[in-house]
């Protein structure tokens, strides 16, 4: 027998009413979302660190959210003076899914120390113990330090096929100008693939972020798929374009003008050959109008393991085929084989190198950082080389004694 609620005492709707308010209450928090929250466990501070997540305020329709996770309170010097609510409701606007770290000023939250943790957040990304419930974009995940800008789709070459373009992160309004590294991608598709970036270890760029530097990662000049052949000249005529277009935005962006390469697998080689191919005319004259006129020089390069000339290989190979294939067998088609690697235009000493490779490379890798540095004594050409002990195989370093080296080197190179 059901009762109506006019016919029950005054008590027994007191009650009613008392009853109908707790389930209320319970919908309630059992139903509704308190905080936009996860929990990620840094390899820097002993407890898990919770990340704050921020929704775009401007979606496009369905698609996946490209991610910005944001650091606050590094231990580095904070270079950009613009406010963190303005940064993030910029990126925010366009559609980004901020995630906001805080590190509360521990001492190692920066680089390098901060690289190993910045290389476990990608990977924890990419195999889904973080916003494995989101809908997100895993071709554009970028790493932004409080105060800092970030810049999509800077385009610096146009051809019938393809439009190629970088993303750059720099402080925004520094209270002086910086200089810039800047990287062409190991994902021929995909610049900024998480993916990509974390199978590679590579925070070379995300680290260099957190001390204050401009960094650009800029689109391969090969189009996918990749096949390990780097063609001449197009390509140097792309990568000069990069800079070009770079050093043009140094007024926008607060630049010093001041551009160091940083090359990793596929890239490697096109770091050395902005090096190599420096002051040859028919490398240059390639890309936007705009930006023709600007000078495409670099101020030094960081060199990691790589293919740099195809002139002298192992016996053994793996590529051998693949190259044979592409210009004819070597005895019988030298001249073909001449000219499609950068260690093939470094005739003459120019600026002081970094170079690095992992211990536990392949022998063709580490054969041909030899012979990159038998070239580089032989001209006599500054260049400083430091091994990679920690054996991980074909990884960019997460060394702390390597990415000191390497970031002084850097900071070196990109100061008056």
């Amino acid at each position: 027998m059901t009762l109506a609620f006019n016919t029950l005492s005054t008590s027994s709707r007191l009650k009613f009413k008392l009853l109908r308010a707790v389930a209320s209450l319970v919908f309630v928090v059992v139903f509704v979302p308190r905080v936009l929250a996860e929990h990620w466990s840094s390899l820097i501070l002993e407890n898990p660190l919770d990340l704050k997540l921020l929704e775009p305020t401007l979606r496009n329709g369905e698609a996946p959210a490209s991610v910005v996770f944001y650091l606050t309170n590094l231990s580095a010097p904070r270079i950009g003076t613009v406010s963190d609510d303005e940064l993030i409701a910029e990126l925010r606007a366009t559609g980004s899914l901020v995630v906001i770290i805080d590190y509360g000023r521990h001492p190692q939250a920066r680089a390098p120390w901060i690289n190993r943790d910045l290389a476990k957040l990608r990977d924890d990304l990419r195999s889904k113990k973080i916003l494995a419930t989101r809908a997100i974009d895993g071709a554009h995940v970028f790493i932004v330090p409080s105060g800092s800008r970030l810049w999509r789709d800077i385009v610096f070459y146009e051809d019938q096929s393809r439009i190629l373009a970088m993303d750059i992160i720099a402080p925004a309004s520094p209270k002086k100008p910086v200089g810039a590294l800047i990287e062409f991608s190991c994902d021929n598709q995909n610049r900024m693939s998480n993916v990509s970036l974390s199978i590679c270890s590579d925070t070379i760029l995300d680290g260099a972020a957190t001390e204050g530097l401009a960094v650009a990662m800029a689109d391969h000049p090969v189009a996918a798929p990749y096949k390990g052949l780097d063609a001449m000249p197009e390509s140097a005529w792309k990568i000069k374009a990069a800079v070009r277009a770079l050093r043009a935005h140094s007024a926008k962006l607060n630049l010093n003008g001041r551009i160091v390469p940083v090359g990793f697998s596929r890239g490697s080689g096109m770091a050395l050959m902005l090096v190599s191919t420096e002051g040859r005319a028919e490398f240059e004259g390639r890309g936007l109008n705009e930006y023709l006129k600007v000078n495409s020089s670099v101020q030094g390069a960081v060199v990691m393991s790589g293919r740099f000339t195809y002139l002298n290989l192992l016996a053994q190979d793996a590529m051998l085929d693949r190259y044979s294939q592409a210009w004819g067998g070597r005895l019988a088609n030298g001249d073909n084989w001449m000219g499609k690697g950068a260690l093939d235009y470094l005739t003459e000493a120019g600026v002081p190198l970094f170079l690095t490779i992992n211990v536990s490379e392949s022998l063709d890798a580490l054969h041909q950082m030899d012979i990159l540095q038998q070239r580089l004594r032989d001209l006599g050409n500054d260049y400083l080389f430091i091994f990679d002990e920690e054996a991980r195989g074909h990884k960019v370093p997460l060394s702390n004694l390597v990415l000191q080296s390497m970031y002084k080197y850097i900071n070196q190179r990109l100061s008056y």
